[in-house]
């Protein structure tokens, strides 16, 4: 996965900003990053998301 410092800001603000796993999920759609990549390059944040409601 390679996403430049400006593409990784915006996937961070934006799964930080979700208030459900659904909405996290649209948002590694819209930014095309997999699931997989995901909790691999954002381990903290997979985390986050694993707390959030469905």
């Amino acid at each position: 996965m390679l996403l430049s410092y400006r593409e990784r800001s915006a996937l961070e603000s934006d799964i930080r900003r979700a208030t459900s796993k659904a909405e996290a999920a649209d948002v590694l759609h819209r930014h095309d990053v997999s699931e997989g990549d995901f909790v691999k390059e954002f381990p903290d944040l997979a985390k986050v998301v694993h707390l959030l409601p469905d």
